[in-house]
């Protein structure tokens, strides 16, 4: 499965159960624009956006887009991620890092039995240095992966933070349950890009049913996608998230309560056209 998590460039807002710690009283947002056809709409400022926190309207500290980004890869090295399916994440993630945002750092942390943090804000050279060495083998502790994966949000320099998570199965050794693992997700509001990878001839939504469940569910709660693509289709995949990464607008706030809690977040474009799309975490967690 390959889960992405994103969470954009600093600018002012001129017109315009852990918590994230860029600033731990702020609320930053991602949102990806769409129209009718699913094309990202690009060029938006911050006084068309209008955002609410339950139910208060909202004024932007700041308005991040199309600048240097914090990147998480949680990477499966278990032993089902040899061969094909290896070789086509190699060539997926060399052409990821060619194609991704000037100034980005990367974060590399890998499982199998056990998570392990390899490389912190990095640089893309680096990163794919520490990649190459890499040698697939073991269990998957899935959960336990993503949990600190998510955690590791707290650390890095940006603002606009995404988190990557690569695996072709279903969780056989972690600690962590599955309600953390939501926990997390909502307190650290990144969007989850969710892609599980399925060999050819194999019944991924039968057999791995939990694990595809945890997809769909992290990336609708969190405003990300969902894929299941065969090992041919990693690159596509990947070159595909970069894209929707690259054109996100993210909006930061002071939220209006801080006290411990579930809030909800509501986020429209003024005088926008009915056909447009929003997507974005509507639910976040302070704890």
């Amino acid at each position: 499965m390959l889960f992405v998590v994103s969470c954009c460039a600093s600018v002012p807002a001129q017109d315009n159960e852990d918590v994230v710690r860029v600033d731990i009283a702020l609320v930053t947002v991602n949102v990806a624009v769409t129209d009718g056809k699913g094309r990202h709409i690009s060029g938006l400022k911050a006084g068309d956006f209008f955002v609410s926190d339950e139910g208060k309207p909202m004024g932007l500290e700041f308005f991040d887009t199309q600048g240097p980004a914090s990147i998480i890869f949680v990477i499966d090295i278990s032993t089902s991620m040899r061969g094909e399916k290896w070789k086509n994440l190699k060539a997926g993630m060399k052409k990821f890092l060619a194609a991704a945002r000037e100034g980005n750092d990367y974060t590399l942390i890998t499982f199998n039995e056990a998570p392990r943090l390899i490389a912190s804000s990095v640089s893309a050279d680096e990163l794919w240095r520490q990649f190459c060495s890499l040698n697939p083998s073991g269990n998957t502790a899935l959960y336990d992966a993503l949990v600190l994966g998510l955690r590791s949000l707290e650390r890095v320099p940006q603002r606009h933070k995404s988190l990557v998570l690569l695996s072709d199965g279903q969780d056989t050794a972690s600690t962590a349950s599955l309600h953390t693992v939501q926990t997390e997700a909502l307190a650290h509001r990144a969007s989850i890009y969710s892609v599980g990878i399925v060999l050819h001839g194999y019944n991924f939504l039968t057999n791995q049913r939990h694990g595809q469940e945890l997809l769909i569910q992290l990336a609708k709660a969190t405003g990300g996608l969902v894929y299941f693509p065969g090992p041919d289709e990693i690159r596509s995949v990947l070159v595909g998230i970069n894209s929707d990464l690259s054109s996100q607008y993210s909006l930061s706030y002071y939220p209006p309560d801080k006290t411990p809690g579930w809030r909800s977040i509501q986020i429209n474009i003024k005088q926008s056209p009915s056909h447009l799309g929003l997507r974005y975490q509507q639910k976040y967690l302070i704890r």
